[in-house]
């Protein structure tokens, strides 16, 4: 069978283990890949060492950088020591189908049901807490080649939860627009126009309507809900969106999506008649009447690159030449080759595989496939890992101090795992080919990387500096603390020291009945105030020990003066008299 277009949709995610008895771990311990992968052991799906034993492969995998090969390539390492697992679900290539419906005649309520063949579906978990589950699907039906079926393809098929619900234009501007609670008109009105509807992969098994978001009761505690078709695959795995799970007494593993409601989209388009229409060719009359390049104005390879299924997203035509200049990698325009870079997508349009393959270039689709799907992959776990990074951020500077995990330890992890990803998943080039550094500089400047990165190491900063802050207010309180203790000795120093000399060495004198007593009140008092003062300098300590030990110190120096007084001054008298 011909292929028509190849579309990849990632979805990438975060996640994390969940329950009562996380509560108090570390960033590190409960994004623990090692325990996540013993989840999957008994599953359908398998992980796979990477090899270069074919060309496609050996390919792939000598693009890139030998130090960017750990973070995009599974080669077998023990879970403990490699920073991504490859997994894949067991299913042979064009077995089963990806489908769904989209509505081409609002109006009359038409739909159309697409279907793509599975090339593969892979999931990549990385040790921070990241995944990216994508599938690779062929377009071999003839009757779903046309501009606008690949349009309504990577718009719809890409949807995994409802953005927004339709509001019924009868209501807008009056006071029933904010009383209204009919979801299921809203779901209907959507999927008029945006989101697909019965999607189906693995036959009948996963299937998924949106039927739940009729009732708001069954999305109150999140919005996001795992759609059915992705859900099946993870059936044995005990995945939960549900945050009420937090103090759950089972474990689980939270996952949230890291984009929005829609999935990342890679795509190659082959149609021969589109090329000649967008070709830089001044011989083939290319350039408008104003000598404009012909791509810089096209409606559809604008709506290709930025996802719109019907109108363009953009109706202002100088804006429009602005963004296509942008996002158009037209290296090779003349040889009717366009890419077209977003923070969403990843486009390729050629002429047809039949005309690529009669001039050798057939590769492009390879290239599509494989090398510019791991670089876009990569690109999404980069951004992942930052948002990723920036929750926790926030989570810890919401907490208080604990005594089993103090802030500061916690800051730590987090400061671990994010040089961590600095070293290894954070490159600024990832290949020596031209084409490729240049295209990673596009994904990169979309996806706005580098930015995020300096505003996570600031936020990172900021909260090092709070920390600190933290540890010198504990530190100066301690100080006081051993002022206080300090001042507390003072007098029974002073009295010691003045009586010492005359009184104390007789009451020590063997002999002396005051010699026994005096004996044991040396030996206890320090056995019992060292404890005290160590107890009142701990660091986990908490304010409301600080002055229960507090006062229970002084009670005991205040005994151990009056003791002392009352043998100077009553029973040492009363002894010499009797003497």
């Amino acid at each position: 069978m011909n292929l028509y277009s190849y579309h990849v949709f990632l979805f990438p995610f975060q996640w994390y283990f969940t329950g009562k008895e996380m509560r108090n771990k570390t960033l590190e311990e409960r994004t623990c890949l090692p325990e996540l992968l013993k989840l999957f052991s008994p599953t359908k799906w398998k992980r796979g060492k990477y090899s270069t034993d074919t060309i496609l492969n050996y390919n792939e995998y000598n693009y890139f950088y030998e130090m960017v090969r750990d973070v995009l390539f599974d080669v077998g390492k023990e879970p403990d020591k490699t920073l991504v697992a490859n997994l894949v679900y067991d299913v042979q290539p064009d077995q089963f189908t990806y489908e769904f419906k989209v509505c081409t005649d609002p109006v009359n309520e038409v739909f159309k049901k697409y279907s793509l063949y599975i090339d593969a579906i892979i999931l990549h978990l990385y040790t921070t807490g990241v995944g990216v589950l994508s599938f690779h699907l062929n377009n071999r039906n003839e009757e779903q080649k046309s501009p606008d079926d690949i349009l309504r393809i990577n718009q719809a098929g890409r949807r995994i939860y409802p953005p927004f619900f339709g509001i019924s234009s009868a209501n807008i501007g009056s006071q029933e627009q904010f009383s209204n609670s009919d979801f299921s008109s809203g779901l209907d009105s959507l999927q008029k126009n945006e989101l697909a509807k019965d999607f189906e992969i693995l036959g009948s098994k996963g299937y998924e309507d949106f039927s739940r978001y009729r009732d708001p009761n069954q999305f109150s505690t999140n919005p996001f809900q795992l759609p059915g078709h992705i859900n099946i695959l993870f059936r044995d795995i005990p995945f939960t969106v549900d945050k009420s799970d937090y103090l759950s007494d089972t474990r689980k593993v939270y996952i949230s999506p890291l984009l929005d409601d829609r999935m990342y989209v890679v795509c190659w388009y082959g149609n021969d008649e589109l090329i000649k229409e967008l070709k830089a060719n001044d011989q083939d009359h290319c350039r408008d009447e104003d000598g404009k390049l012909t791509y810089l104005k096209h409606t559809w390879w604008y709506k290709f690159v930025f996802n719109d299924q019907k109108d363009m997203t953009c109706q202002n035509p100088e804006m429009m030449q602005k963004l296509m200049r942008k996002h158009t990698y037209a290296r090779w325009s003349d040889y009717g080759t366009f890419y077209g870079v977003n923070r969403y997508s990843f486009v390729c349009l050629t002429g047809s595989l039949e005309n690529l393959k009669r001039f050798n270039a057939a590769f492009l689709v390879n290239h599509m496939q494989t090398m510019y799907y791991k670089l876009c992959e990569l690109c999404l776990v980069q951004r992942a890992c930052i948002l990723r990074f920036s929750d926790e951020v926030s989570r810890i500077s919401n907490m208080s101090d604990n005594k089993k995990i103090p802030l500061s330890e916690r800051v730590s992890n987090l400061y671990k795992q994010y040089i961590r990803f600095v070293d290894r998943i954070y490159f600024r080039e990832i290949t020596a080919q031209e084409q490729g550094i240049e295209l990673y500089n596009m994904v990169q400047e979309h996806m706005q990387i580098e930015r995020n990165v300096k505003d996570l190491d600031k936020e990172i900063e900021e909260l090092h500096s709070y920390i600190t802050l933290v540890e010198e207010k504990k530190q100066n309180r301690n100080i006081e603390l051993l002022t206080i203790i300090g001042a507390l000795f003072i007098l029974p120093s002073f009295i010691t020291g003045f009586f010492g000399m005359i009184i104390l060495p007789q009451m020590l004198m063997p002999g002396q009945k005051a010699f026994g007593l005096w004996k044991s009140i040396l030996l206890i008092l320090p056995l019992i105030v060292g404890p005290v003062i160590y107890l009142m300098i701990d660091k986990r300590r908490n304010r409301k020990w600080d002055h229960k030990l507090l006062f229970l110190l002084s009670f005991l120096v205040i005994v151990a003066i009056l003791i002392t007084l009352v043998y100077m001054f009553i029973f040492i008298p009363q002894q010499q008299q009797s003497n």
